[in-house]
């Protein structure tokens, strides 16, 4: 069984949400929560795993595409593209921006569900680290990604 493609990008839309509220002043009242909706299990903690150098350069030049904005959508596979808005990648985009200049990237392995291999990448910047989970499909395309 496959993750539901929306389901996936609502993850990175609500993980957008929580990083754009969790920045704010402790006297700011936090924004409210996303709307329900289909939602994925979640991505069971990544096991140790050698890290891929080609892998690993990837996920650093889509983590920085991101943040500025440029993310080039041939690199995507059709069910992502067809998924992500504009409004989307620009919600992504500002929340990324938020966190400053990429300091370090940690692969921090392997994570499983169903039948999808994630790769995971901790991103720290400059103002707090995220959380940077992909997997490719069998062209060698990002199936999904998540920020969280």
């Amino acid at each position: 069984m496959r993750l539901k493609r929306p389901a996936a990008l609502l993850a990175l839309i609500a993980a957008a949400a929580i990083f754009a509220g969790g920045h704010g002043r402790a006297q700011e009242t936090p924004p409210p929560a996303p709307a329900a909706g289909p939602t994925n299990p979640p991505i069971p903690s990544p096991k140790p795993a050698p890290d891929d150098p080609k892998l690993h350069k990837f996920a650093v030049q889509q983590f920085l595409a991101w943040q500025q904005g440029q993310v080039d959508r041939s690199l995507y596979s059709e069910n992502v593209n067809d998924e992500l808005t504009d409004d989307m990648m620009d919600d992504a985009t500002k929340t990324l921006a938020r966190l400053g200049a990429l300091q370090q990237t940690t692969f921090r392995g392997l994570a499983k569900a169903k039948e999808v291999t994630f790769y995971v990448y901790k991103m720290t910047c400059e103002h707090g680290s995220v959380d940077m989970d992909f997997a490719m499909d069998p062209d060698g395309k990002v199936a999904v990604i998540f920020f969280e």
